[in-house]
């Protein structure tokens, strides 16, 4: 992938991954469990504050996790239960995981739309990418992907979800951020792999810069 590509995946997902599990220990040593669980739920907040203040387009996506995530912060105050805030990762994954695979059989893959969204910001070069990419060989690599993706998302949430269920706050907020990032890593790798693979069948897909798959 290129380098740039590498980038912009990093600074999207790592802010997500790390931060709350950072705000939280940080929080911990000053609040209570209940109140350190809420800061580090803030990250979706803080991250529209930043695309309001730079002036940024808001993420559809980003703002659905502000809504959630203060859904869960609000029933956990109401009841007095960490455990709507420590779920909430679970079932953030799954609907994420479920939206891959419909995508997938719908044949309208949620894995081409964010291809399309990494690879550059500039309006132009994503309109080409699109059309490249509307192939029905890249529609179908697509798909695949998405349904994989989906299975990974569904893995992960039970996983999230077990964690939840039976360790501390504290160990949640230690494991889950190193278990997602080496999901994540393990998505990436295998979707670049399948992609090499068919790509070196079909070279019009494009997926990949060309100079990777050289002998």
């Amino acid at each position: 992938m290129h380098v740039s590509h590498a980038r912009s995946i990093i600074r999207q997902l790592l802010p997500g991954i790390a931060l709350p599990g950072l705000i939280y220990f940080l929080a911990s040593r000053h609040v209570s469990v209940l109140i350190a669980l809420a800061a580090a739920s803030s990250v979706p907040l803080l991250d529209a504050l930043y695309r309001a203040i730079t002036r940024r387009s808001q993420s559809p996506i980003g703002l659905i996790f502000v809504v959630m995530a203060g859904g869960s912060v609000g029933l956990a105050f109401w009841l007095r239960s960490p455990m709507f805030i420590l779920a909430k990762g679970a079932v953030v994954t799954a609907l994420i995981g479920l939206t891959f695979g419909v995508s997938a059989f719908l044949r309208r893959p949620l894995t081409r739309t964010l291809a399309v969204s990494l690879s550059t910001e500039c309006p132009r070069r994503r309109a080409s990418l699109r059309k490249t990419w509307a192939h029905p060989t890249a529609i179908s690599v697509f798909c695949t992907l998405s349904a994989g993706w989906g299975l990974l998302m569904l893995l992960s949430a039970a996983q999230q979800a077990v964690l939840a269920l039976t360790v501390s706050p504290a160990l949640v907020m230690t494991l889950e951020p190193p278990a997602q990032l080496v999901a994540t890593v393990a998505g990436i790798v295998a979707s670049v792999a399948y992609v090499r693979r068919r790509q070196r069948r079909s070279p019009e897909l494009r997926m990949l810069p060309i100079p990777v798959f050289a002998e």
